[in-house]
């Protein structure tokens, strides 16, 4: 297997990125949905955020990565035999999920530095906070961060059944080109 992209096909590198980052994002959102269920005296409280936030800053590190590689390694040729309008919406779903793994990560990043606290990463280091104790900011991050987040789950059930969509009923091979084989 091929690490760049070819005019056909992802190369291994799209692809550990592309899992990667999806594995990634379900699994925050499923951490989020948890952790507010969570009262702050609960043990797991201060763990799940702290996770929260690593993999948080995680996934905007391998944004920023998917985006370099995307400029080093064109992804291939759409497949031409869809409809216009699908080739349209698949880009689109592909513009809206590549901005919305960036701003997620970057209003959970604001939340969490409003006070003017830095994040740690896993303990490995702290990322420094931009602003101090700003509400009004933190208020629109929390908002945005929520909704956001839904919408990507959204986008990414759409984004997954077409993929199947195209690789079970139309046999066009779309999904097949981001498999392991």
């Amino acid at each position: 297997m091929r690490i760049r992209n070819s005019t056909s096909h992802y190369g291994l590198a799209s692809k550990l990125l592309h899992w990667s980052i999806a594995l990634l994002i379900l699994g925050l959102v499923g951490l989020g949905a948890y952790m507010v269920e969570l009262s702050y005296f609960d043990k797991w409280y201060n763990q799940s955020l702290s996770l929260h936030k690593s993999f948080g800053l995680l996934v905007f590190a391998l944004a920023g990565v998917y985006l370099a590689w995307k400029v080093f390694s064109p992804s291939p040729v759409g497949l031409t035999t869809a409809p216009r309008w699908q080739q349209l919406s698949a880009r689109l779903v592909h513009v809206a999920l590549v901005l919305l793994m960036v701003a997620i990560p970057l209003t959970g990043y604001l939340i969490s530095t409003s006070a003017g606290k830095p994040v740690e990463f896993f303990g490995l280091f702290e990322v420094p906070a931009p602003a101090r104790n700003n509400r009004g900011i933190r208020d629109l991050a929390i908002t945005l961060h929520y909704y956001l987040a839904y919408g990507i789950v959204l986008l990414v059930v759409a984004h997954a059944g077409a993929a199947v969509k195209h690789q079970v009923f139309d046999k066009d091979g779309t999904l097949a080109r981001m498999l392991w084989r």
